[in-house]
């Protein structure tokens, strides 16, 4: 497997970083409700395709920058 770039790195860092924003703000305004587990689950996607893709140290890379605590 080849190394990434670290622009590529950063912007799946951006991307994830977006999608937990948006999950905190759901989780702030309802625990329960759809459009939170919504989030959370697009949130797990992006983490899962990352590792699918570029494996399982990228996406601990992703995941430990960005993630703590989910």
């Amino acid at each position: 497997m080849e190394e990434l770039a670290p622009e590529t790195i950063q912007h799946l860092r951006k991307q994830s970083r977006f999608l937990l924003r948006i999950h905190q703000a759901e989780l702030a305004k309802d625990a329960a409700s759809h459009a939170t587990k919504s989030s959370r689950s697009n949130l797990m996607a992006v983490l899962h395709t990352v590792k699918q893709m570029h494996g399982e140290a990228v996406a601990r890379t992703v995941a430990n920058s960005d993630h703590a605590g989910i």
